[in-house]
């Protein structure tokens, strides 16, 4: 079922009309979304968010972060090499190579530093800041919140507003000089509007280095970051196990992303939440058929064949170490 299938199965079961007021669509749309996300982020359902994507290392930078639709890395496997990377904590990081000294080959080692809203930071001496679009419709403003050498706060009050494709000079506070000291941004996003293209912040003019890139239809950059060690010098291929970020459903045609026998369970959610707004007598069953219907997923989400197998007897056998050892040694 997609979005619309749901949302006109709502409409029927709460006796609205085929095409109810917008204010009641636009409810029962967020309903819905909210229901996705609740499921999806269940102890032991969450996987079905789980996949593998390549990405490509930045050459020379330790601390970078993946993909925006990475939620949470699940493991780093290095293909090329045939290497997994370890995971290991910050601190063991910087107990074992405080200065970075260790760079070139590839990395062995990586620790999740945390969510920011770039991709790389400036170089450490500073840099100017430029942005732009993919598209040349794009003509909104964004704010960039840095930090300038010496660690003093640059926060982009007057917005820098887009000219298409264009780079854009992320200007002073007097909105006449260029800057070129900014050392690490804080914070990248759209004033108000949302995307219509791919925005992206960079640090030079002309080509140089795409520091963050907001996506379509979105407002925020959001990286899950990552530092590697050793530093790899040049860059190259890596593939990413990991749990995707829940996708809203918009259009029509989205379908949610659970297993095609229970997306009924989005209209039971929307149809527990709408009663409960209406503060409707119906609620509690409502709701109770919406849990039940979240621990009939969960149990054939984890009842697979993989664990049933690994359920099955081991063979035992005699041992000839004498009577002090359990027969299966």
């Amino acid at each position: 079922m997609n979005l619309t299938a749901i949302l006109n199965d709502a409409y029927r079961r709460l006796r609205y009309a085929s095409a109810p007021a917008t204010a009641i669509t636009t409810r029962l749309t967020a309903f819905a979304n909210e229901t996705h996300r609740e499921t999806l982020s269940l102890p032991g359902i969450s996987n079905l968010r789980d996949d593998t994507l390549p990405w490509t290392v930045v050459a020379n930078y330790a601390k970078q972060g993946l993909p925006p639709i990475v939620a949470r890395i699940r493991g780093i496997t290095d293909r090329l090499n045939n290497q997994r990377l370890d995971q290991v904590p910050l601190g063991e990081l910087r107990s074992n190579d405080p200065g970075q000294l260790f760079t070139g080959g590839y990395a062995l080692q990586f620790a999740v530093v945390g969510e920011r809203h770039v991709q790389i930071q400036p170089t450490s001496t500073g840099s100017g800041l430029w942005v732009a679009s993919s598209s040349t419709s794009d003509n909104g403003a964004v704010r960039v919140e840095a930090a300038r050498l010496g660690g003093f706060q640059f926060y982009d009050t007057q917005t820098t507003t887009l000219i298409g494709t264009t780079r854009v000079s992320v200007k002073s506070i007097n909105a006449t000089a260029t800057v070129t000291d900014y050392i690490e941004v804080e914070r990248f996003y759209m004033n108000s509007s949302v995307a219509t293209g791919y925005i992206s912040l960079y640090d030079a003019v002309t080509g140089g280095n795409t520091l963050a890139t907001i996506p379509i239809g979105e407002t925020f950059a959001r990286y899950v970051t990552v530092e590697l060690w050793p530093t790899p010098t040049t860059a190259y291929q890596v593939w990413v196990d990991y749990t995707r970020v829940i996708p809203e459903l918009v259009n029509g045609t989205d379908e949610p992303l659970l297993p095609q026998d229970f997306h009924n369970l989005i209209g039971l959610g929307i149809r527990a939440k709408e009663y409960d707004f209406l503060d409707d007598d119906r609620k509690p069953q409502a709701m109770a058929d919406y849990a039940k219907r979240q621990r009939e997923l969960k149990s054939w989400v984890l009842n697979n064949g993989d664990k049933l197998s690994s359920l099955r007897q081991t063979e035992s056998r005699w041992n000839s170490f004498g009577p002090s050892y359990p027969s299966e040694w």
